[in-house]
């Protein structure tokens, strides 16, 4: 207020609108540069405390002296004019906010007030209605007919009607509620089944990912298996050629003929492994029709909400398992009988190497030197 009075009595002398507009930009630059002030100390940020200081002190003190305030003044010139323009930008963009806010609070509060008035008009006109209805059926027929007995009977018989009226739209409001009601219940039994039905495609959809894995984790360990033994068998073909080769070597021609009828033999082989191949394809497309025809009974059942109990799935399951294990076991069987019907003099022709691969492919892995012989006798 020290800062106030000293202008005030300074332009006191030239012109009193001189003096209240200068005490009105004074008071201006205080307020922005308290808010500033206040704002920075929320933030942490004090590189103008000094000077905000030093205006807040001489608002507080009063009745000090022309070179003190003219001291004080000294600080507002420490702040260069970027600084200045930077806090007026920052209170425009406030003030900016401030409006912003204030138009959409008064937009609301104009459709709330449109909405309530909306409302005022059709119950106006529904009483404006009501009174003519009343003016005409009860207030003319008073003052027309002389006596009071048919007035009131007409009277009472007019509010009979509305009662009625009220008693309709009464029970129309009930009967809409209560189906309502029957609706929610509906829906929300609804709701509560497609939970249920969610919650044990859930399970069952975990139960098959487990099977299916198990599955896949035995099938992962028994290819495993096999490329170890195709390696071993690998390394031990190539030990007995080197040794063959070193100790008796056999002339070009020789070695030619041998390979030729070895590729004659794989060719064979090849166009048997290509049929047996065409029937697992075969027996796979029978297989995924059968399992495609299951998945779509196993929905029809899900759809009519009533499913078998999952212990029985998982059964039925592992038991396609074995039966498709059991498949081929009896393919190997089959393949073992074909070459026996070959005949004894058939397999003389083989090398060691394409004997031992054809004992693999047809025994299976895991088979012993022993279970070959057997095998082939």
């Amino acid at each position: 207020m020290g800062l106030f009075s000293f202008a005030h009595c300074a332009c006191h002398s030239t012109h009193p609108s001189l003096c209240s507009h200068a005490n009105d930009l004074l008071r201006a630059r205080v307020e922005l540069f308290q808010n500033q002030y206040h704002r920075m100390q929320l933030i942490g940020q004090c590189w103008l405390s000094d000077g905000i200081c030093v205006v807040a002190q001489l608002l507080q003190t009063r009745g000090r002296s022309r070179s003190r305030l003219r001291s004080s003044s000294a600080y507002f010139a420490a702040l260069t004019v970027e600084q200045k323009c930077e806090l007026a930008e920052r209170e425009m963009l406030d003030v900016k906010s401030d409006i912003q806010k204030m138009e959409e609070d008064s937009e609301k509060t104009l459709h709330d007030l449109e909405a309530v008035i909306q409302e005022a008009d059709a119950w106006w006109a529904d009483v404006k209605k009501v009174v003519n209805d009343f003016e005409e059926d009860i207030v003319r027929t008073i003052s027309n007919k002389k006596g009071s007995i048919t007035a009131s009977e007409k009277l009472l018989r007019y509010l009979e009607e509305k009662n009625h009226q009220r008693d309709l739209m009464r029970q129309k409001l009930r009967l809409e509620s209560n189906l309502l009601r029957s609706y929610k219940k509906k829906l929300q039994q609804q709701l509560r089944q497609k939970e249920q039905v969610g919650d044990m495609l859930h399970e069952i959809h975990a139960e098959l990912l487990q099977v299916k894995k198990a599955q896949y984790e035995e099938e992962i360990d028994e290819k495993n298996k096999e490329l170890q033994q195709l390696k071993l068998a690998l390394e031990k073909t190539q030990i007995l050629n080197f040794w063959k080769v070193s100790e008796d070597p056999m002339p070009l021609l020789k070695k030619l003929h041998n390979a030729m009828e070895t590729s004659t033999v794989l060719m064979k082989d090849i166009s048997q492994r290509k049929a047996m191949l065409e029937k697992i394809e075969r027996n796979t497309t029978l297989q995924q029709a059968k399992e495609e025809s299951l998945i779509g009974w196993l929905q029809k059942q899900l759809s009519d909400y009533s499913t078998p109990p999952m212990m029985s799935y998982v059964q039925t399951m592992m038991a396609v398992a074995d039966l498709e294990k059991s498949i081929k076991a009896w393919e190997r069987k089959v393949a073992i009988a074909e070459v026996r019907e070959m005949g004894p003099g058939a397999g003389w022709v083989l090398s060691p190497a394409v004997l031992l691969q054809a004992a693999i492919f047809v025994s299976g892995p895991g088979t012993t030197p022993a279970a070959w012989e057997e095998m082939w006798r």
